[in-house]
């Protein structure tokens, strides 16, 4: 049973053990880990993951850590009432060949109940039941593992920011699935504002074709966001030296500074430096929260019928710009997990992992 590790003090650091089979408890289940997405967004949750707890969801020996992953699992073995040997679920994982859950069985697929995760987001303990009637269509599979959880974040960060109406919203990181799934939400609304996306020169034709952003400009181009007008700030980069360079850009035009990821996650921070910024204080944009508030605004069925609604229209768009690559083995999976750490991944390009 491989299970790969990363330290958690140094992402760089990486190791594939094999695991312990353990027999089942009263209340267990063994889910085969089938396929899973790796994104820019899986390097955020080993980022920041002492500051948001992500580490906590997979727990390993001092040191150490699983990062948590998008994907697809089959229960193999249970002993959890309502769970049944062949179910597929959709939902958040380690990147390892199996896991054993604790599964509490419950309309459209179950929640994970075991102790350890009692006080973690309720919507990472989540499990979906893949199947076509859940909108899980074998043909999407890939797709799902690789963007739902990164449209599912652009969807909310748009439903955020809604109430600013038409004041433009500038992206960073704007080549970045989270991002572009963000474009295209913001794209969506009722009262849709410009978006400006902010890219590396390297990315600058790709973020142009996507047709997703208004305007594009390069982080030496900086200095040209707008004057004189509300702007709202969305960080994926993550970067101190870019986030203070557009407060002090735009200082009192700046609406608000949302940071959302990481993806130059060796340079990134939550801090804002010694020095104050300009403008709003930077926060941080925690997707399940945004959730929650808005399943109990709307109701979660609610919620799930709009999110998902999107997503089957993202679909479309999608398909002429993902480029989905499946890789099986560990020795697959460290190599597209470093190239993600080194900045060469191609953003035209979906990965979705087997160990």
């Amino acid at each position: 049973m491989p299970d790969f590790l990363v330290r958690r003090d140094d992402l760089r650091t990486t190791t594939v053990r094999e695991a312990d089979e353990a027999p089942l408890s009263d209340g267990e289940a063994q889910l085969r880990i089938e396929w899973f997405g790796f994104t820019a967004n899986n390097v955020t949750y080993g980022a920041f993951g002492e500051q948001m707890g992500y580490w906590r969801f997979f727990p390993a020996e001092d040191g150490w850590g699983r990062i948590p992953v998008w994907g697809f699992g089959e229960v193999v073995e249970s002993q959890a009432p309502g769970i049944e040997q062949g179910q597929r679920f959709y939902g958040y994982f380690p990147m390892s060949s199996q896991v054993t859950m604790r599964p509490h069985a419950g309309p459209g697929g179950f929640t994970d109940s075991a102790e350890h995760r009692a006080d973690l987001p309720a919507t990472y303990n989540r499990y979906s039941a893949a199947t076509p009637a859940a909108g899980f269509a074998p043909e999407h599979d890939a797709a799902n593992a690789v963007m739902r959880p990164l449209f599912m974040t652009g969807w909310l960060i748009a439903q955020h920011l809604a109430p600013g109406g038409a004041e433009p919203v500038a992206l960073a990181s704007a080549s970045s699935k989270t991002a572009y799934a963000t474009a295209y939400a913001l794209n969506q609304l009722e009262d849709a504002p410009p978006v400006i996306g902010l890219t590396s020169d390297r990315n600058a034709e790709f973020v142009r074709s996507l047709g997703f952003y208004d305007t594009v400009l390069t982080y030496d181009e900086t200095d040209q966001l707008p004057r004189g007008e509300p702007l709202r700030y969305v960080d994926m980069a993550g970067t101190p030296d870019l986030r203070r360079a557009v407060h002090e850009h735009l200082a009192d035009d700046l609406r608000a500074s949302i940071i959302v990821g990481a993806t130059h996650w060796d340079d990134a921070s939550l801090d804002t430096g010694d020095a104050p910024l300009p403008g709003p204080q930077p926060e941080f944009f925690f997707a399940p929260a945004v959730a929650e508030k808005l399943a109990a605004e709307l109701g979660g069925a609610e919620l799930q019928r709009l999110i998902g609604a999107d997503w089957l229209t993202f679909l479309e768009p999608l398909g002429g710009i993902l480029e989905v690559e499946e890789h099986q083995g560990p020795e697959a999976v460290e190599r597209v997990y470093r190239s993600f750490l080194d900045g060469t991944a191609d953003p035209r390009k979906g990965h979705v992992l087997n160990l």
